[in-house]
């Protein structure tokens, strides 16, 4: 069998990518917001918690995503 060896690290995802990723999450985020300000629900609290778990979440999975090495 034939291998190729690979000198070096494997690239990496490109930071514009990783940025547009995050302004495309922020975007969303913003959208979702002024939605639920904006028509309202009767379940106004358990949105809220079930928004801020998740926000806190895709917080640490973008620090996570951006650390370096």
């Amino acid at each position: 069998m034939n291998r190729v060896m690979t000198n070096g690290r494997i690239a990496e995802t490109s930071p514009r990518f990783q940025a547009g990723i995050a302004y495309l999450y922020y975007l969303l985020t913003i959208l979702a917001g002024a939605f639920v300000l904006f028509i309202g629900s009767r379940f106004n609290f358990l949105v809220d918690v079930i928004a801020t778990t998740l926000y806190v979440a895709v917080t640490a999975l973008f620090y996570a995503l951006t650390k370096r090495a």
